[in-house]
């Protein structure tokens, strides 16, 4: 091979006859442009495959760079002349701005490598969170959890509500947004659902709506990490969008109770309805019979929670999580009569107080029973309608009526079973038999004013109870 004698101003250039003519062992050099800049080294080795190199000398020390296998042939697998010197060139510029070439080569492999790990990272942590919002638990998912956490801690009646302003309320009228991720809703969705309601003069409705759906994003906020939960839903709930929604409505104290005249009216008059139930007549009649007892309470207790020979009624007050605690009721000869014509109506039932012999009394009825009654002409008193109220009012009606007989709170409360607390609660949960010396003394005093109104005493004109300032 023929090489000719080269200033710095001249470079060797090689071509591909000389690189293909190397013998094995040997090599051949070709200069970059310029002072400092490198070379490109083709080093033929005993496989047959021609190596090229970038070596440049910086501050007194070589550096050997593989760029890679020159391609002999066009059937052979390798870098072009052209493709060899455009690497080389690269790696020239490299060495006169980064100086040593090795490192900067490093560093920029590990900045790439880095750059790679970060985009899979990236990709990562999207799939992630894309499955993880697919995870997160809808408005209406959220809503389904809550009630059904309640299960065996809340009354069935209150769960059936809560049912039913999911389905007429929530599903019925925004279905969108109950098809949102529950923690993408705002207090802007809650309003959109609040006021309708509101503007069709349910105010009262607008709020328990507002309570209810508190109570679920406040389920969801404290329980998505308890160990008790049922469901493992996902919720990713950073507040209660609910929260900064005022309550528009204050319900207003209900102070509705009959009178001595209404009340014997009612009776009297409510047993000769015949667009009523018989069952659902005397359930509230024995409901009163009994001193106003709680109507659920009752409503759901089968023939076996009831001991007839002793004139004893066993019923359970549940509330929140707590245990249910027992509460007894005596039964008088009117309360028995009551039961007995209802035993009649349905002899094969379970339940005493049930319309269809099969399961207790839907609570819902009395309410319409009730007002189907107010809106009869059976129901006109002296000429005059009958002033509204509700079964509620029963209860408040029989506490007012053991105030007249002079029956101390406490013992009135405990009939009822109301406003138990402190001391007398701890008792009357431990013991509930010990109480029924007692509930019997209010129940006899009760049944004794009842009867004098069913005969047509006025308790509110009684003299006993007339002062001159009244």
């Amino acid at each position: 091979m023929k090489t000719e004698k080269i200033t710095n101003s001249q470079r060797r250039l090689v071509t591909n006859a000389d690189i293909r003519a190397l013998p094995k062992g040997k090599t051949v050099t070709e200069s970059q442009a310029g002072r400092g800049t490198g070379a490109t080294i083709f080093e033929a080795r005993e496989s047959g495959d021609i190596d090229a190199y970038f070596r440049v000398r910086m501050n007194g020390k070589s550096t050997k760079i593989k760029i890679g296998i020159f391609k002999r042939t066009d059937k052979k697998s390798g870098l072009t002349l052209k493709e060899i010197r455009d690497k080389a060139r690269d790696l020239s510029a490299i060495a006169v701005k980064h100086g040593v070439v090795k490192k900067y080569l490093e560093l920029q492999r590990e900045a790439e490598e880095l750059e790679v790990r970060e985009r899979e990272l990236a990709f990562s942590e999207a799939l992630v969170a894309a499955g993880e919002e697919n995870k997160t638990a809808s408005f209406e998912e959220l809503f389904i959890d809550y009630i059904d956490s309640l299960e065996g801690t809340r009354g069935i009646e209150y769960i059936k509500e809560l049912r039913r302003v999911l389905n007429n309320e929530l599903k019925r009228n925004h279905q969108i947004i109950m098809n949102k991720k529950a923690n993408s809703i705002t207090p802007r969705d809650i309003i959109e659902i609040l006021q309708p309601i509101w503007d069709r003069n349910s105010k009262s409705m607008s709020g328990k709506v507002r309570a209810y759906l508190h109570t679920a994003f406040e389920f969801g906020l404290k329980n998505e990490h308890s160990l008790k939960r049922k469901k493992k839903s996902i919720y990713s709930l950073d507040s209660n969008p609910v929260s900064s929604i005022p309550k528009d409505h204050k319900t207003k104290a209900i102070k509705r109770s009959l009178n001595s005249k209404e009340l014997n009216h009612f009776w009297h008059s409510f047993l000769k309805y015949e667009s009523v139930d018989p069952v659902v007549k005397r359930f509230l009649l024995f409901l009163i019979a009994t001193g106003g007892q709680r109507v659920m309470q009752v409503a759901r207790e089968p023939w076996t929670s009831y001991d007839l020979r002793r004139g004893v009624l066993k019923t359970e007050h549940r509330k929140g999580k707590i245990e249910p605690r027992i509460h007894l009721v005596p039964l008088t000869e009117r309360a028995i009569k009551l039961l007995q014509e209802a035993h009649s109506i349905n002899p094969i039932s379970k339940y005493p107080w049930s319309t269809n012999g099969k399961k207790p009394i839907d609570i819902n009825t009395l309410s319409d029973a009730v007002n189907k009654w107010i809106n009869s002409p059976l129901s006109v008193m002296d000429g005059e309608e009958f002033e509204k109220f509700t079964p509620r009012d029963l209860r408040r009606t029989c506490a007012q009526i053991m105030q007249f007989k002079g029956i101390p709170d406490l013992d009135s409360d405990i009939l009822q079973s109301h406003g138990i607390n402190g001391v007398v609660e701890d008792h009357y949960r431990n013991n509930p038999y010990a109480f029924m010396p007692k509930n019997w003394n209010t129940i006899n005093a009760f049944e004794e004013a009842l009867n004098d109104i069913l005969n047509g005493k006025d308790l509110d004109k009684d003299e006993i109870y007339k002062f001159d300032f009244l």
